[in-house]
């Protein structure tokens, strides 16, 4: 089944945008409602977007999965870290100095915004090429 042209169009005119703003959500979920989650979950958007106009864009599956499970062990070892360093888990080891503390909360949301992308791209793909099979 072929997308229509319309519909490709609008989907590589709207990606670079629907990217921007992902990282954007991600980037600044310290700041205002989002985060990592609502980030990633733009950020899964904008991808399977362009997944549905060319099916054979996303051809190997089992590296999103590897991806996945490799930020979440970076995120398990950020708390693990934390725990150690300051007694409690997902709290900032670094000094308490108030510049210092949005980084690890950047760094924080980018890597639960990209494990949460590539864990919604991974389960709508397999569920799309289940479902051709």
């Amino acid at each position: 089944m072929k997308p229509s042209h319309i519909l490709a169009s609008v989907c590589r005119v709207l990606f670079p945008f629907i990217l921007i703003f992902g990282f954007y959500i991600i980037i600044h979920g310290h700041l205002s409602p989002g985060g990592g989650f609502q980030g990633g979950a733009i950020l899964a958007t904008a991808f399977l977007t362009t997944y549905f106009i060319n099916f054979k864009k996303i051809t190997d599956l089992n590296f999103l999965i590897k991806m996945e499970k490799i930020f979440f062990l970076i995120i398990l070892l950020i708390a693990m870290f934390s725990l150690i360093t300051k007694g409690e888990v997902f709290t900032s080891f670094l000094p308490t100095n108030s510049e210092l503390k949005p980084i690890f909360l950047i760094t924080l949301n980018f890597f639960i915004g990209i494990k949460v992308a590539s864990g919604l791209i991974s389960i709508i793909a397999t569920f799309i090429e289940e479902g051709r099979n």
